[in-house]
């Protein structure tokens, strides 16, 4: 999946005449071997929209893609190979999200699903060769009603063009014609050298909407005559449903039906107000859960003595026994040891948990915002009882996800809840039940051990991570626990850019019944300022510069090495600060193909207290194919982990989440956000993740600045917890 064209051997470019339209697309139905090799279409297809592109005969070309639009700007990537394959302008290109079918499955992520930042790259396996095969079929039609050699005709203005002639067909004119022509099933798709259009920062369509109010959401979804309901959930993860009085919500105005779920009781009303409000008059009693009520303090404790035991179970395929590193932390000229703390974080998406379910007994209709259709299809079937093809689902923009929407909890009980009536039914969350009713990114507590020999460079490293497993409790269709082992606990630590000769990483499975899922950047988000810092504190043993001590590290890895040199002078590392001003550095790499960093600059105003003076973030995404929606990424993503690293935290007291809403889980404000500058250093030919690139570094950049101007490792998140306080700007 490394370039355009490499299609599996089951992948099949294919073009059809429907209802008024061409489609094309790239399929993986099974086509015969006579039918390939005719450029034909098997005439069995599952459904009209098994392609990816849909030519009108208005002029309008509509791109299906599988990538849900959370706001990341991947829709406008789509269109921009649309336009740059064939020629045409924004306003020709309108851009849908697929229906969620078996035709649009993919490879990775599984199905139809939205993660991993592999947006760009999908669409450059579907979609652009799909573009790029209507272009040579349109082109061929053309040459065939004028008899001249398709090698001397082009594309532009939405029309194919005959330069030496100096004829031109519009493709509206040419469409039943290009569908006859043979399916070229290697279509030359455009290299970056030859871009026109990609590789330049367009403006996204829909900003006006986002921006007046009227793109709408999975929030927004609204029918006559639909019903509503609101929720409460039992107040600690693991009871259930003992008993409920359901007849002061009944004498309300308005109330429908209370419904009794395993772990919550459901209001259903002729509003959400009205529903929430009945729903505040119950008072329904709880089943003890079979595990401890435990405490935040309690967790900790139990995760610092995991790690201090050193007794977790081996990262599968490690090369380094931990035998051998113990033994070079014996021998070691000098050891770093430090223990990291960093807790459960919320998701906190701005439009809270809903879906809009209707069930009949032909099947289910699902109106939401998701991350993961494929597998809220699959939950939402099991359920209700029926067949996936029975239940189709409507995605909606999403106004925020970060992972949490890749769940299907809410989809699948709004499903439960609106097989109690004959109407659709929205199901909505409110903030406090969304924060209160987990996912979380897991609680993580971690020792690393440095050795560093005569030359002050490692020689060893031995990690022995501990918290819940998120594999345990994710519902989404992934690489499953490896050996027990689960394997996004050491992303960041193994693999990473950096000359660490011998390393052995160890995780303890300390499970507090807590559900867990993937949080925008999965295990970098914590790991990266481990490895960052103690670097740094390594660097700081050896009084040398951030910066010079990293070169030493990166020397076998010149593309890693060339990036934090380009990104040390855009950001004018070495220039001079007034005394109380420090910076912080840090890098997120993967092995030698994709590298994020950034750099802090803090004012300390007292002991204790700072202040964000500027901060600098780069970016080596392979190949930029829109750098604003890179820089807006990036941007995002920054103070995402701003957020978690200075205020992000959810804690419990007797077994019960203590936050609840945005005063007592804190985001970044304006007043507190100091200048962000980001720098594109793409170095490569193939596109890589950007989603997931803000979080991680900054964390650690932020943190390797305060320890420059405190002098003590910044080791406890968030970082109040480490004896610091954040100002206003």
């Amino acid at each position: 999946m490394s370039s355009p064209d490499s299609f599996s051997r089951r992948q099949f470019i294919v073009s059809n005449l429907a209802v008024g339209s061409w489609l094309l697309g790239v399929t993986t139905l099974p086509l015969s071997s006579d039918v390939v090799a005719q450029g034909a279409v098997s005439p069995k297809l599952n459904s009209p929209f098994d392609f990816y592109l849909k030519f009108d005969k208005e002029g309008m070309v509509t791109a299906y893609t599988t990538v849900t639009n959370l706001g990341q700007g991947t829709h406008v990537l789509v269109a921009q190979i649309v336009m740059e394959e064939l020629g045409l302008a924004m306003h020709q290109v309108k851009v849908e999200h697929a229906p969620v079918i078996k035709a649009y499955h993919q490879q990775f992520p599984q199905g139809i699903t939205t993660f991993a930042s592999v947006g760009f790259r999908q669409a450059r396996l579907t979609t652009a060769p799909a573009a790029a095969a209507a272009r040579e079929m349109l082109i061929a039609a053309a040459a065939q009603i004028w008899q001249v050699s398709p090698a001397e005709c082009t594309v532009e203005n939405a029309s194919v063009q005959h330069q030496a002639s100096q004829r031109s067909l519009p493709y509206v004119q040419l469409l039943d014609l290009a569908a006859s022509q043979a399916v070229p099933q290697k279509p030359k798709v455009k290299l970056p050298k030859e871009w026109k259009v990609l590789g330049k920062s367009l403006p996204r369509p829909d900003i006006d909407a986002r921006v007046d109010g009227s793109v709408k959401f999975g929030i927004d979804i609204s029918f006559p005559g639909m019903l509503y309901a609101a929720v409460i959930h039992a107040p600690r993860f693991g009871e259930t449903l003992l008993a409920v009085d359901v007849k002061p919500a009944m004498k309300i105005k308005g109330v429908r039906k209370v419904v009794r779920l395993p772990n919550a009781v459901a209001v259903i009303a002729t509003s959400y107000w009205i529903a929430q409000k009945a729903s505040q008059q119950l008072q329904p009693e709880w089943k003890a859960a079979q595990q401890d009520q435990l405490s935040s303090p309690i967790m900790l404790q139990k995760l610092r003595d995991a790690i201090r035991a050193g007794n977790g179970m081996a990262a599968p395929g490690q090369p380094t026994t931990a035998a051998a590193v113990d033994q070079a932390l014996m021998q070691a000229n000098q050891v770093i040891d430090t223990e990291f703390e960093a807790p459960f974080l919320a998701h906190a998406p701005m439009e809270p948990l809903n879906a809009t379910v209707e069930v009949s007994q032909r099947g289910a209709q699902v109106w939401l915002s998701t991350q993961s259709q494929t597998d809220t299809q699959r939950g939402v079937a099991q359920a209700l009882g029926m067949q996936n093809e029975q239940v189709t689902i409507h995605t909606q923009n999403v106004g925020g996800g970060f992972g949490r929407r890749l769940e299907q909890d809410f989809a699948v009980e709004a499903a439960l809840i609106a097989r109690e009536v004959n109407v659709p039914v929205k199901t909505i969350w409110s903030r406090e039940n969304d924060m209160r009713s987990g996912y979380y990114r897991p609680i993580t507590s971690a020792r690393i051990r440095l050795a560093l020999d005569a030359q002050g460079l490692p020689s060893a490293m031995r990690t022995d991570l501990a918290g819940p497993s998120l594999l345990a409790y994710t519902k989404v269709t992934n690489s499953p626990l490896d050996e027990g082992f689960d394997w996004t606990t050491i992303m960041g630590i193994h693999g990473n850019s950096y000359a660490l000769p011998l390393h052995h990483a160890r995780w303890s499975n300390v499970d507090f019944g807590v559900p867990c899922a993937y949080w925008r950047s999965v295990g970098y988000s914590q790991n990266v300022h481990f490895i960052e810092h103690t670097l740094e504190l390594a660097a700081r043993l050896n009084k040398q510069d951030s910066i010079e001590f990293r070169r030493r590290l990166l020397q076998k890895n010149p593309k890693a090495l060339a990036f934090m040199n380009a990104f040390a002078e855009r950001a004018q590392w070495d220039s001079p600060m007034p005394t109380t001003h420090f910076r912080g550095f840090a890098m997120n790499g993967y092995g030698k193909r994709l590298f994020s960093a950034h750099i802090v600059e803090i004012a300390v105003v007292e002991p204790g207290k700072y202040r964000l003076v500027k901060i600098f973030a780069a970016i080596d995404p392979g190949v930029a194919g829109n750098p604003a929606a890179i820089e807006h990424q990036i941007q995002g993503g920054t103070l995402f982990g701003l957020s978690a690293a200075l205020f992000g935290e959810i804690t419990f007291k007797d077994g019960q989440v203590e936050q609840g809403n945005f005063d007592s889980y804190r985001l970044m404000t304006m007043a507190q956000t100091p200048p962000l500058e980001v720098f594109i250093l793409a170095n490569g030919e193939v596109p890589q993740g950007v989603g997931e690139e803000g979080p991680p570094s900054v964390i650690a950049a932020l943190a390797n600045a305060l320890l420059k101007a405190g002098g003590k490792p910044v080791n406890k998140l968030p970082l109040r917890h480490s004896g610091w306080e954040l100002l206003d700007a």
